[in-house]
């Protein structure tokens, strides 16, 4: 049986209603412990009572024979252990019922002992020699008064053993339920684990889906409170995923739109600075409207690859495992002819061989493109930018440099974050990056400084497989 969190459901209403049951449990037994109390009290009373005057003619008849009977006079009566089933006609003869704690004192009118029980007491009994019931000390006596107030008959219980009866019955009452309580709690559980069920799977199909995955929840066996729930969420996630492919429709379209114009305003820009001579005073900006016209290509192209992200690629088309090692070369060998990467990446490609993954080539070639690049432009020029490949799932990319502030570390996968640095950038690629990887159930680890180093800055991407 699986631990529950103590903040769970589950967990609360198994404790509320073990708790409430066991408190019920015991309410009642108390009631019927102070109802067994009086009950017994009754009953112990009553044999009193009886034996008094069954004890009545039989002690007549003596004391008739006997002169009257006299103080020391004991009658006979058998001892503890005495007394055996085989005097009733039943048993196997050798079973001892236990001893007679009744004993009975008989005496005169003006209070005089006549007789008295073998375990009775040699004084006379300080109960009142009156009709009734009376608590000594240590017994509860009966006295009866007999032929016109002539003869009393005072029958004695001791107290401790109405006491010790009382223990035991109240004891056999209990210890069964200290027993079945463990029972209800694990009853209560199991009740609770299948009565919840379509909660915990409700639950379950919700923590396995990626961010991006707003298909509607599937449970038709669930019970009507729960399929009310599922409902409600399956209409709030189309209308969440209606806005976001809204959202991405405009921004891939937006973005698709201006690389035409762009591409042919950053041409014209760069005629323009060809033909304009070195001394021209227009050559200047002409470069400036160059280089802002780059950064509007290459904002543009993040956007586009942000939708792509954010519109679920991620996965193998075929659900399998996809060998990376050649498309991580070509992303290196093409990032390696531009400026910035020339002669500044350092990657062995046989450490490669065994890269694969359940994630889409184009997919993984848009992480590790905005990986290297995110390296390359906030690195160091005085070390190259280390691409390695652990294992069969891992790839890391770390460069040197300043380290990014701890308070800043986990904000650069946001939207347009960026660190504390001079270089260039929209703060896209990282976010980009992270949304991918959610979509393929990966996950992506950010260090700085570089393990075991103390500046620089490291992306652990760690990839799914099927």
């Amino acid at each position: 049986m699986s631990k529950m969190a103590k903040n769970s459901l589950q967990f609360m209403l198994a404790r509320r209603l073990t708790v409430t049951v066991s408190i019920f449990w015991l309410a009642g037994s108390v009631l019927a412990g102070y109802s067994m109390y009086h009950e017994m009290q009754e009953a112990f009373d009553n044999s009193l009572v009886t034996t008094a005057y069954r004890y009545a003619p039989l002690i007549d008849d003596y004391l008739q024979r006997h002169d009257g009977g006299s103080a020391q006079e004991v009658l006979p009566s058998p001892a503890k252990g005495e007394i055996r089933t085989e005097d009733h006609g039943d048993g196997d003869g050798d079973e001892e019922l236990g001893e007679d704690y009744l004993m009975y004192q008989v005496r005169e009118g003006g209070g005089g002992l006549l007789l008295r029980s073998y375990n009775a007491q040699e004084n006379p009994f300080e109960a009142p020699l009156i009709e009734g019931f009376y608590n000594e000390q240590d017994f509860r006596i009966y006295t009866a008064v007999l032929l016109g107030g002539t003869r009393i008959i005072q029958v004695a219980e001791p107290l401790e053993h109405r006491r010790e009866a009382l223990f035991e019955s109240v004891m056999a009452q209990f210890l069964p339920i200290v027993l079945l309580i463990p029972a209800v709690i694990i009853g209560v559980i199991v009740a609770l684990r299948r009565g919840l069920s379509p909660v915990l799977r409700v639950r379950d199909a919700i923590e396995e889906r990626g961010e991006g995955n707003l298909q509607p929840l599937e449970l038709d066996d669930a019970p009507e409170e729960i399929s009310t729930i599922v409902t409600a969420v399956n209409r709030l996630m189309e209308k969440l995923d209606a806005a976001l492919s809204a959202e991405r429709t405009f921004t891939a379209h937006s973005a698709h739109e201006l690389r035409t114009p762009i591409a042919a305003a950053l041409a014209q820009t760069q005629r323009l600075v060809l033909e304009l001579p070195e001394d021209h005073p227009g050559r200047i900006r002409a470069r400036q409207t160059e280089e802002s016209l780059k950064r509007l290509s290459r904002l543009s192209e993040k956007l586009l690859q942000l939708a792509r992200a954010e519109a679920g690629v991620g996965t193998s088309p075929t659900g399998e495992n996809q060998k990376l090692c050649a498309t991580l070369g070509l992303v290196i060998d093409d990032l390696e002819r531009v400026a910035d990467g020339a002669g500044r990446i350092a990657f062995d490609a046989r450490s490669a061989t065994a890269l694969s993954a359940n994630i889409d080539h184009d997919a993984f070639a848009i992480c590790m493109r905005n990986l290297i690049e995110n390296a390359l432009k906030h690195g160091s020029d005085q070390e190259k930018v280390m691409v390695e490949v652990i294992g069969s799932d891992t790839v890391r990319v770390s460069n040197a440099g300043d380290a990014v502030r701890p308070e800043d570390l986990d904000d650069l996968t946001s939207r347009f974050k960026r660190s504390n640095t001079k270089a260039s950038g929209a703060g896209l690629g990282l976010s980009i990056v992270k949304t991918i990887v959610g979509n393929i159930n990966g996950e992506l680890t950010l260090h700085s400084p570089r393990p075991g180093k103390p500046d620089g800055f490291m992306a652990e991407l760690r990839l799914h497989q099927s």
